[in-house]
């Protein structure tokens, strides 16, 4: 059992022979043994701004502030009304969600299904109406920035250097946080669309074929999407075959990896790069055959 097991109690991250040849088997392989350099330029969030930059393939969300400076000395009066801060090595804490204008941030729940590690802070008080102080924020993301990220199997976000703050603008849609438009890409083509809702409210997920059509899953990890049978019903064909080229182009150099977009009014924003989805975590049967069946490499 590898130490963080115990704790993380990730009973699932094993060798499975007779699941060799299913996706999450495959991402547990790449976890001991892909170590290829791009993967930590696709999980360092500030690097991988640079990177989707290179490709012009997308816009990304404006860069207001990065710094590796500890103890964290965010520039506050500087600041918009709207902005999201994050490290860029770590992934679900230290993310704070900050609205100082007069209109609270829309379709945010007092028990929000995405946990508590992430903070929607409008005005100094969270989703649960508690005041969140400026100092708290930055002692927690100066501890942040001492430590590797918590998921020592993933080496690709244990070799991100230097860790440091960023401060993005907020991407908003009608008020709201923008819904999640993942791609899984694999060797170059888009294998599956992952539509996530409700990240702030109630979550639920449902998966697509790149041509819009929606893949049905015998035992889902999450509450299906009833009403979005098809993408069709969301995106124009152009859009996702738009959205489709944009995926394949920044996903081209690298075997696999799942990209995240955003839909802002028609324009798609870059969101981050997930070398090691769900920990690796086993998905619903449809997907375990359909990813080990597109994924080629052999560790």
């Amino acid at each position: 059992m590898w130490p963080f097991q115990k704790k993380e109690k990730l009973e699932w991250l094993k060798h499975d022979e007779s699941k060799k040849d299913q996706y999450s088997q495959k991402l547990f392989r790449r976890m001991l043994h892909d170590r290829n350099p791009l993967l930590v330029t696709l999980e360092d969030k500030y690097k991988a701004r640079e990177y989707v930059l290179s490709k012009g393939a997308c816009k990304v969300p404006e860069l207001l502030w990065w710094s590796t400076e500890r103890p964290v000395k965010i520039p506050w009066d500087e600041l918009p009304e709207k902005y999201v801060i994050k490290t860029n090595h770590w992934s679900g804490d230290g993310i704070y969600f900050i609205n100082n204008s007069n209109e609270p941030l829309k379709e945010v729940a007092t028990e929000m299904s995405i946990g508590e590690l992430y903070k929607i802070i409008d005005n100094g008080n969270d989703h649960r109406g508690k005041k969140v102080s400026k100092n708290w924020m930055a002692r927690k993301l100066s501890r942040l920035l001492k430590k590797r990220y918590a998921m020592e199997l993933e080496w690709a976000t244990q070799q991100i250097s230097p860790a440091g703050v960023m401060i993005e603008e907020m991407l908003t849609v009608d008020g709201a946080l923008p819904d999640d438009v993942k791609f899984h890409v694999f060797h170059g083509k888009v294998g599956w669309i992952q539509i996530d809702v409700g990240r702030f409210t109630e979550h639920r997920q449902s998966i697509y074929r790149s041509d819009g059509s929606i893949i049905e899953q015998s035992n889902p990890r999450f509450p299906g999407i009833t009403e979005l049978k098809h993408l069709h019903e969301r995106f124009s064909p152009e859009y996702i075959e738009e959205m489709v080229e944009v995926a394949e182009k920044l996903c081209e150099d690298v075997d696999y990896t799942r990209l995240d977009l955003f839909d802002i009014d028609g324009e798609l924003f870059f969101g981050e790069f997930t070398n090691y989805h769900n920990a690796a975590h086993p998905q619903s049967d449809e997907l375990e055959a359909l990813g080990g069946s597109l994924w080629k490499t052999e560790y």
